[in-house]
């Protein structure tokens, strides 16, 4: 499947200007459309939490308080948007038949619920890397993308990578997941210059059906050289991370997880580690 729509959940914060940066990236790789997604929170959904006995100047004071916040927030995301497009010469345009380019959109209400909506009809959809003390901005937004609308996710890291999927890393356990992963990064692998499939050994080690994998590549025209890497103690996500590193791989991709419970252990596990700590952009998809 091609991809030629780019959808960027923004928030007016620091981390759109790295999240930005990747994306922007992708866009110009794909010849795509990069489309700004703002959300502005709606001030009436805090009212049923102010009790009966609040004051009409009070429930004013918290609507006119909290339009301003999102104001300023929507402007700076618009800011951060034109400078880094500009960068690229990159026409920021409505007109979704203008590839590359990119737009910003809002909306208004809940931000996973609006987020996933959205992602039903995009290619691809960009989030931020987060620190845990910043980790609840964009948690559910990204769960409900990876989970419920079912499109594959691109995590953006704090650096900019100056390269971006020329040299990609597959981490392949054999699963349901990571052949999605495999299939929406399609667009990415065929121009790679090279492509690495690491499969983490377990205990006692597994054959995890990597030869299939190396066809499938080859049937699109890519090249996989694969290799078996030990865990040696380390968490999977860890030892993808630092196995790609070493690399210098500018692109991993991976399959999101399979577990029951998945809104509560998408931030958590391999995914979790994978958010926190990437240096390199992430694929992956459910």
């Amino acid at each position: 499947m091609a991809i030629k729509h780019i959808l960027v959940p923004l928030y007016g914060t620091k981390f759109d200007v790295s999240v930005l940066r990747t994306a922007l990236q992708a866009t110009m790789v794909l010849e795509a459309k990069l489309v700004g997604l703002f959300v502005r929170p709606d001030p009436r959904e805090a009212l049923p939490y102010l009790g009966e006995g609040a004051s009409g100047q009070l429930i004013e004071d918290i609507m006119t308080s909290s339009r301003a916040g999102a104001d300023l927030a929507y402007g700076q995301a618009r800011k951060v948007l034109s400078e880094e497009a500009s960068k690229l010469s990159l026409p920021m345009v409505d007109d979704m038949t203008v590839r590359p380019s990119c737009t910003l959109t809002e909306e208004i209400g809940r931000a996973d619920y609006v987020v996933e909506q959205a992602s039903q009809l995009t290619d691809l959809v960009v989030f931020g890397q987060r620190s845990q003390a910043d980790d609840a901005i964009g948690g559910e937004e990204l769960a409900s993308a990876l989970l419920m609308a079912r499109r594959p996710v691109l995590l953006a890291p704090l650096e900019t990578s100056p390269t971006f999927a020329t040299n990609i890393t597959i981490g392949w356990d054999g699963s349901q997941e990571a052949s999605h992963a495999v299939a929406a990064a399609m667009p990415f692998l065929k121009q790679a210059r090279h492509i690495t499939i690491l499969s983490i050994e377990k205990d006692g080690g597994d054959e995890q059906g990597h030869a299939g994998l190396i066809d499938y590549l080859a049937a699109h025209g890519c090249i996989g050289e694969h290799r078996h890497i030990p865990a040696s103690g380390r968490p999977i996500g860890e030892a993808l991370l630092d196995e790609s590193s070493a690399l210098m791989s500018d692109l991993l991709v991976v399959g999101g997880y399979s577990h029951s419970r998945l809104r509560e252990l998408i931030v958590g596990g391999v995914t979790r580690h994978i958010r926190g700590h990437t240096s390199i952009p992430v694929l992956m998809a459910h």
